[in-house]
This record gives structure tokens, sequence and C-alpha cells, in this order.
């Protein structure tokens, strides 16, 4: 389990859970946080920088459509960095070929 906190200053461990992977077009992929809800993580995104995906905690990531306005709940765009639990899933989903994503967990220090 690698713990992180913010004494690291700008730096930190490599992390000991995550994931790497490519996504298809118009193609939800999903990844299931590990652990019980009483552990909580802060996950750290990784996407190309040409690259727009969505992300949906424990809903279906969608991608919008031109010209309709669709209000949405625990979707975000490009995330950097979220706080997440244990049995939490995220959703991934891209309207292009996304190659080289990642996610890092770091458990937070109760």
């Amino acid at each position: 389990m690698t713990l992180f906190n913010s004494q690291y200053d700008v730096t930190q461990p490599f992390s000991d859970k995550g994931a790497q992977f490519g996504l298809s077009a118009n193609t939800q992929l999903s990844f299931t946080v590990p652990g019980d809800n009483r552990v909580t993580y802060l996950a750290y995104f990784n996407f190309p920088y040409n690259a727009e995906v969505w992300v949906g905690l424990n809903v279906n990531a969608t991608t919008p459509t031109a010209n309709v306005m669709t209000p949405v709940s625990g979707i975000a765009l490009n995330p950097v960095s979220k706080f997440v639990r244990g049995g939490d899933v995220l959703n991934f989903k891209s309207s292009a070929n996304v190659s080289d994503c990642g996610i890092e967990l770091f458990t937070q220090l109760g």
C-alpha cells in the first residue's frame, strides 16, 4: 500500500495500485477501485495532452452531443486528480481512440 500525504512537497512515490489502458472510440471501459468503502484514495489520472476522456464516478461516462445541454453528475472531462473510495467504479469514455492512459491510486492517511 502506497501512502501519500501533503508532506511530499511536489513529489510522490510510485503507486502500487492502478492501471494502464487504452480506449476504443465510443466504447466505455470500467475500473473498480480496490478495497472497501472505508479506504479513501487520491486518484491521479494520466491522459495524452490531446485526448478528451470523460470519467464517470459510479455512473456511465457519456460523451456530449453537439448543441445539446445535458445535465450530469459525477462526470468530469480529463480530471487530473479526484478522491475515490474502495469499491467505486470509474468509467472511461472518449469519442476517439486514445492510447497511453493511466490511473494511480494513493491511500489517504486517516
